[in-house]
Protein backbone atom coordinates (compact mmCIF):
# COMPACT_ATOMS: atom_id res chain seq x y z
CA UNK A 1 0.00 0.00 0.00
CA UNK A 2 2.35 2.56 -1.37
CA UNK A 3 -0.91 5.33 -1.45
CA UNK A 4 -0.82 8.01 1.89
CA UNK A 5 -4.27 6.84 4.07
CA UNK A 6 -6.27 9.34 6.38
CA UNK A 7 -8.09 8.91 9.58
CA UNK A 8 -11.80 9.90 8.74
CA UNK A 9 -14.43 10.11 11.02
CA UNK A 10 -18.49 10.59 10.14
CA UNK A 11 -19.57 11.16 14.04
CA UNK A 12 -18.61 12.57 16.55
CA UNK A 13 -16.98 9.96 18.63
CA UNK A 14 -17.73 7.43 15.41
CA UNK A 15 -15.26 4.44 13.92
CA UNK A 16 -12.42 6.08 12.65
CA UNK A 17 -12.25 5.03 8.50
CA UNK A 18 -8.64 4.62 7.05
CA UNK A 19 -8.90 6.10 3.60
CA UNK A 20 -6.57 6.71 0.21
CA UNK A 21 -6.08 10.47 0.50
CA UNK A 22 -5.58 10.63 -3.20
CA UNK A 23 -2.97 12.84 -3.48
CA UNK A 24 -4.41 15.78 -1.46
CA UNK A 25 -2.85 17.30 1.49
CA UNK A 26 -5.08 16.83 4.61
CA UNK A 27 -4.81 18.04 7.70
CA UNK A 28 -6.43 17.14 11.19
CA UNK A 29 -9.79 19.17 11.10
CA UNK A 30 -10.63 18.88 7.74
CA UNK A 31 -13.63 18.57 5.92
CA UNK A 32 -13.67 15.45 3.41
CA UNK A 33 -15.90 14.52 0.88
CA UNK A 34 -15.52 10.38 1.04
CA UNK A 35 -16.50 7.16 -0.84
CA UNK A 36 -16.84 4.58 1.60
CA UNK A 37 -19.09 1.59 1.51
CA UNK A 38 -21.12 2.28 -1.60
CA UNK A 39 -21.97 5.70 -0.46
CA UNK A 40 -20.66 9.40 -0.20
CA UNK A 41 -20.43 10.57 3.09
CA UNK A 42 -18.59 14.27 4.36
CA UNK A 43 -16.45 13.35 7.07
CA UNK A 44 -13.85 15.13 9.55
CA UNK A 45 -10.08 14.17 8.86
CA UNK A 46 -8.87 13.13 12.73
CA UNK A 47 -5.78 11.36 11.71
CA UNK A 48 -3.25 13.06 8.90
CA UNK A 49 -1.76 10.87 6.28
CA UNK A 50 1.70 11.58 8.32
CA UNK A 51 0.37 10.44 11.44
CA UNK A 52 -1.06 7.24 10.32
CA UNK A 53 1.66 4.11 10.43
CA UNK A 54 0.62 1.93 7.07
CA UNK A 55 2.22 -1.08 7.95
CA UNK A 56 -0.37 -1.61 10.66
CA UNK A 57 -3.47 -1.31 8.46
CA UNK A 58 -4.93 -4.30 5.91
CA UNK A 59 -6.18 -1.58 3.48
CA UNK A 60 -8.14 1.45 3.24
CA UNK A 61 -12.06 1.11 3.74
CA UNK A 62 -12.73 3.98 1.17
CA UNK A 63 -11.42 6.99 -0.59
CA UNK A 64 -11.59 10.72 -0.16
CA UNK A 65 -12.95 12.43 -3.34
CA UNK A 66 -12.00 16.12 -2.29
CA UNK A 67 -12.22 18.65 0.51
CA UNK A 68 -15.35 20.27 1.36
CA UNK A 69 -15.29 23.77 1.58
Amino acid sequence: MGQAVAGVRFERAGRVYFVEAQGLQLRVGDLVLVEVEGTTRVGRVVIAPAQVVATELAGPQGRVLGKVQ
